[in-house]
């Protein structure tokens, strides 16, 4: 951006991002979403909507957000490795009432690249992927742990529709 004085640090612009990337991907699913204030380790949540007649209502089915962005995830054929603290990774893998999944937003590493808007379009650069860390196994390490994310699992609207379904019949993200 050049010319503006940015007053929020790298970081806040893309976690800014990360939580509008997600926001869109819910508006587009058709999915309420709900943010915790405060937050304590869940940054949003997605709750499916029921219609009955003319009357919707929220149908008590909720999938748990942890999002996170990054410039420098390792990038494979097949995942994407994003380093996690350990106090998160145990936060995920546990089995809360909630599911609670992990969403990363990869973001090009020149920060000029990341968004770009016309009057026809807005345009925010690469995507999230998503992993549930349900039930994964206890780790030794104290500061963090590299999480693979397929890259099949790209945090689309469809792939929020998926989740929720699932959800909805009992079954985990």
């Amino acid at each position: 951006m050049e010319g503006a004085a940015s007053v929020i640090t790298r970081n806040h612009r893309q976690e800014s991002l990360c939580r509008a990337y997600a926001q869109a991907i819910a508006g587009r699913a058709g999915l309420a979403v709900t943010v915790p204030s405060p937050d304590y380790g869940i940054d949003m949540g997605l709750r499916f909507v029921e219609e009955q007649g003319q009357v919707r209502f929220d149908a008590g089915v909720q999938l748990d957000l942890q999002l996170r962005s990054t410039t420098r995830a390792p990038v494979s054929d097949t995942h994407v490795s994003f380093d996690l603290d350990v106090r998160t990774y145990d936060s995920l893998r546990g089995t809360p009432p909630v599911p609670r999944i992990l969403v990363v937003l990869l973001l090009p590493e020149d920060e000029d690249q990341w968004l770009s808007q016309t009057q026809d379009e807005l345009i925010l650069r690469h995507c999230a992927y998503w992993i549930s860390l349900r039930g994964a196994a206890a780790i030794s390490a104290t500061s963090s742990v590299r999480v693979p994310i397929p890259r099949s699992q790209v945090f689309s609207a469809q792939a929020a529709q998926g989740i929720v379904d699932r959800l909805r019949r009992g079954e985990f993200p």
